[in-house]
């Protein structure tokens, strides 16, 4: 005789959610859905980024600079590209006065920031007081229409290469780290 499994809860609904409303005010659709793009990065071959932010602010067409958030201590951030299927959302509406965004831009503290390419190898960011992000087609804010923003980065995928990088360098062979003064004495 062949069993079945039945999960029985697949087919229940929340008992906590009454209001449609609150479903709604919590999807992912009644959200700005914005896709980012940085030069260095996509020149870089950037496929992840771990960055040490203090604040978060948006810039206008006009080019004015209006604070969404500051970190009252460092806030540490992984950014992955929107291949993986990750974004960051904000807790809330966003706080901006209505008009056309065109940048991003991230703050960021003095230690901790590095770039993952895209074959894992990693660099540090050191010197650079923030990170521009330009909003892939703006952003347009209005007045009685405000909503959290959902951030995609668009970073490159991790090529093929880098998933055996570990098994190749087990087969490396070592170098030699002998100084020439110690090759002079030797016969």
């Amino acid at each position: 005789m062949k069993t079945t499994t039945f999960y029985p809860t697949v087919f229940h609904t929340n008992p906590v959610a009454y209001k449609m409303s609150d479903i709604w005010a919590l999807t992912e659709y009644n959200t700005y859905d914005i896709l980012l793009n940085n030069l260095m990065a996509t020149e870089k071959g950037v496929s992840e980024m771990i960055l040490d932010i203090t604040r978060f602010a948006a810039i206008d067409e006009a080019g004015q600079e209006h604070i969404i958030k500051d970190f009252e201590d460092t806030s540490r951030v992984n950014l992955k590209g929107s291949h993986t299927g990750l974004f960051l959302k904000t807790q809330g509406e966003v706080n901006l006065k209505p008009g056309r965004y065109t940048t991003l831009r991230f703050y960021l503290g003095t230690s901790g920031n590095t770039l993952i390419l895209k074959d894992k190898s990693q660099q540090s960011l050191v010197g650079r007081r923030y990170l521009d992000f330009e909003i892939w087609k703006g952003l347009e804010i209005s007045a009685e229409n405000k909503k959290p923003l959902i951030l995609r980065f668009d970073f490159e995928p991790y090529t093929l290469a880098s998933i055996f990088k570990p098994l190749t360098n087990l087969f490396k062979k070592q170098k030699r780290t002998v100084g020439k003064l110690v090759n002079s004495f030797a016969q």
